[in-house]
């Protein structure tokens, strides 16, 4: 007669039904997150249309190219260590205290460091935007929306998803309401908006720290900072890296082309990100899975599953939107009309800028820290280098938009084989 925990006698009911409480805890998670990144993508929807149909092409792509050299720069904001206080919110929370003292130090060191650094790309590049505007900018990018990020990763890390969620909708929020105040107001240039982005982040930062920051005694301790900066300014860089891959193309753009060019790049970027917010939560699940689950060879193949259902859902949620403008080309405004010419070439660049994406959580969730800066370093000057080239060889939009396509494929090919080769590796010791 077998044992009764042998696996002859074990029923098959308890597996099921073990299963079916996996997939509903999972459901429940992603759901939860969810609900915050739906909101945030109804209101940042909104946002978006009345920004980018208030602000002329030419002032839109000088606000977006100024938003991106500030979230480029942004991330030494606080030397990194946000990185560091989100893997402590998952398994040392008992240290939280410490590194979220550390962080705010930190923040408070880099702030006016980041600013200094932005001044000489100012003078290069945005001369026809006064200096107040630029820096209230830059002051967002780099200050008041790194806090409402950084409090909404330590809730994710917490488990805390109901309450990450509405830290990033309420600042999202308030953007918007910014934005419809702009949109009432008698001034529609840049100028003024600016002044109104940072007033509304200022309000979104106070309440994200008010509201939804853990209840733990913030504690500076030097030890935690000499221990940690290493490692906080190495996730520094690569983010530099990552982001730049996404933000560099609008000041690049700016430089080689004009602002009304960057300014219907910047719309349709804008609209490929809408495509990825779903995928985002996902990421913010599964990293948290990989980490508290630890390095095993089973989860190559699980990885390569994800990747393969990431691209289908791209694909499918890029085409959705191409065929909703295609029908109602007006849907979002007269402006984001203008920049279907390019939006409708670039076909293969939101799976592989997702999965692309997909690879640097692979990398922060199993601690490739060197090997995942490097590669995003290479990576984000590789591309770059072609962007630049496609601009200076094609003169029309569409023609320089498709060949994207191409540079984008490389990007991916070279980040698959070192991630993967990478893990492998990881995995086997």
């Amino acid at each position: 007669m077998p044992e009764l925990n042998s696996p002859v006698a074990r029923p098959r009911m308890p597996l099921r039904e073990w299963l079916g409480d996996t997939y509903r805890t999972h459901g429940a998670n992603y759901l939860q997150v969810f609900s915050g990144t739906g909101v945030r993508l109804c209101l940042q929807v909104v946002y978006f249309f009345i920004l980018a149909n208030t602000l002329s092409l030419h002032d839109f792509g000088v606000f977006a190219s100024t938003s991106a050299t500030g979230v480029i720069i942004g991330t030494f904001s606080g030397f990194g260590f946000s990185s560091l206080v989100f893997r402590t919110a998952v398994g040392k929370r008992r240290s939280l205290g410490g590194y979220l003292g550390v962080f705010y130090g930190s923040w408070i060191l880099s702030l006016p460091l980041c600013v200094i650094v932005s001044l000489p790309i100012y003078y290069l590049l945005f001369t026809s935007l006064s200096l107040t505007a630029f820096i209230f900018t830059i002051l967002v990018e780099t200050g008041t929306w790194r806090i409402v990020e950084m409090i909404h990763q330590v809730n994710n890390g917490l488990g805390r998803y109901s309450h990450a969620s509405l830290v990033i909708s309420i600042g999202t929020a308030l953007r918007t309401a910014g934005a419809a105040a702009f949109l009432i107001s008698s001034s529609h240039d840049v100028e003024n908006w600016c002044a109104v982005y940072l007033a509304s982040n200022l309000v979104a930062m106070a309440l994200a720290i008010g509201l939804y920051q853990p209840q733990v005694r913030l504690r500076w301790r030097t030890r935690l900072f000499i221990a940690g900066i290493r490692e906080a300014l190495m996730f520094s860089v690569f983010n530099c890296a990552l982001i730049s891959q996404n933000e560099i193309d609008k000041v690049l753009i700016l430089w080689l082309a004009d602002q009304r060019t960057a300014g219907i790049y910047a719309i349709s970027a804008r609209l490929i990100d809408f495509t990825a917010m779903p995928l985002r939560t996902f990421y913010v699940l599964y990293s948290r899975k990989l980490i508290l689950e630890g390095r095993k060879k089973g989860h190559l193949g699980r990885n390569l599953t994800v990747e393969a259902l990431i691209a289908l859902i791209s694909c499918l949620a890029y085409a959705v939107l191409l065929a909703a403008l295609s029908m109602w080309p007006n849907l979002l405004g007269h402006n984001v009309a203008a920049a279907t010419q390019l939006f409708g070439v670039l076909l293969m660049v939101p799976a592989f800028k997702n999965l692309l994406e997909y690879h640097s959580e692979l990398f922060f969730a199993y601690q490739a820290t060197t090997v995942r800066t490097w590669l995003a370093v290479s990576l984000v000057i590789l591309k770059t280098t072609g962007l630049a080239f496609l601009l200076i060889c094609f003169s029309g939009l569409p023609e320089w938009g498709f060949s994207l396509n191409f540079v984008y494929a490389g990007l991916y090919a070279l980040s698959a084989l070192v991630v993967y080769r990478t893990l492998f590796r990881k995995a086997s010791h």
